[in-house]
């Protein structure tokens, strides 16, 4: 009898340890679900979702206003990251223009980054996002402005992409030996490089005027686009003779997807959108893109709750969070931070 519960005991307690083992290792999850930005902030307050990712100034809004926490920010957990570049359309023929495009959003980057700056881009960025300087601050300093892409990075962002099958075919099967040359094909350095060193040797160096006319795409709000604003605002594009209202139109559109559907139809020639949607469109709808220069990288957050009792990643587990859809870069992003999770869209 003795034996018997001795064996009994064993038994329970060998059961237990077990049901331990595969409780602590079991599959983390995170539920996901696309929303806009604003739909975002309403569901957080009212408790629908436990976070969101989205790009800044968003986080940064949901913070000062006292709702919101950071949890994550993109720039620290993914160094030099994927995210808004400019483009120009393939049939976009006109070299000056384009160069003159690169050398309006060089111009412009470096006036953010330059700190003598600071309390003009401050403004400038309160009037192009609609939100008050605390939020544009806040905004600024979690999103890195950089001249041009890295390349090393957007490979890596491809491996997501393509393990989440949001690339619909293997790169290989459109004509590339590997994702280097695929990205040579796309990524074009030489007018950055050129009109770089130009203002390297001499900062006010200003190219020809041209005679051309520009169509142009961009996401209103987004700090991330700041630097092709402020080219407004202090006459770069004039310089270039590029005139706003007669010779170059600015259209705002809704999202990046929006955007490439404005290129596939030719009603733009050129446009700022996020890196993972650009690639998007070139795999799977063979779109007619090229990538001419940086936007930035950072400038995407996960907040959660400012009151909840999430304080780390793995806090989130079967609880659910917000993006701004399947394949954009927030998306992306977030599959970065939640490497280890399965991903579970609803």
């Amino acid at each position: 009898m003795k034996s018997y519960i001795y064996i009994l005991i064993i038994g329970l307690v060998l059961s237990g340890g077990f049901a331990i083992y595969e409780k602590s290792h079991a599959q983390k999850s995170i539920y996901v679900v696309s929303m806009t930005a604003n739909e975002m902030s309403s569901a957080l307050k009212n408790g629908s979702i436990a976070g969101f990712i989205s790009w800044e100034p968003y986080p940064a809004k949901a913070v000062v206003d006292g709702y919101g926490s950071y949890l994550v920010n993109s720039k620290d957990v993914w160094e030099n990251h994927p995210s808004c570049v400019l483009a120009i359309s393939e049939d976009f023929k006109d070299e000056d223009t384009i160069k003159a495009l690169v050398w309006v959003q060089l111009k412009g980057t470096r006036f953010i980054n330059d700190p003598a700056n600071r309390e003009k881009v401050l403004q400038y960025g309160a009037e192009f996002s609609g939100m008050d300087k605390s939020t544009v601050s806040a905004a600024i300093n979690n999103t890195i402005y950089v001249e041009y892409p890295d390349l090393n990075q957007m490979k890596k962002g491809i491996e997501i992409l393509s393990k989440a099958d949001v690339l619909k075919k293997p790169i290989v099967s459109m004509g590339y030996n590997d994702t280097d040359e695929f990205l040579a094909s796309i990524y074009l350095d030489k007018y950055y490089t050129e009109i770089r060193q130009r203002l390297d040797d001499d900062p006010d160096w200003t190219p020809p005027a041209v005679n051309g006319s520009l169509r142009f795409g961009y996401i209103g709000g987004n700090i991330h686009y700041l630097g092709m604003y402020i080219a407004q605002k202090e006459g770069y594009f004039e310089k270039v003779g590029l005139k706003p209202g007669k010779n170059v139109r600015f259209t705002e559109y809704r999202s990046g997807r929006a955007i490439t559907e404005a290129l596939d139809n030719r009603d733009v020639d050129a446009a700022t959108l996020g890196s993972t949607v650009l690639l998007r469109y070139r795999v799977n709808d063979n779109g007619r893109v090229h990538v001419i220069n940086g936007v930035n990288t950072g400038g995407s957050s996960l907040i959660v709750r400012g009151d909840s009792d999430i304080k780390s990643i793995k806090d989130l587990n079967g609880r659910k969070i917000a993006t701004p859809g399947f394949g954009t870069c927030q998306d992306t992003i977030m599959r970065k931070m939640f490497e280890g999770f399965e991903i579970k869209t609803v």
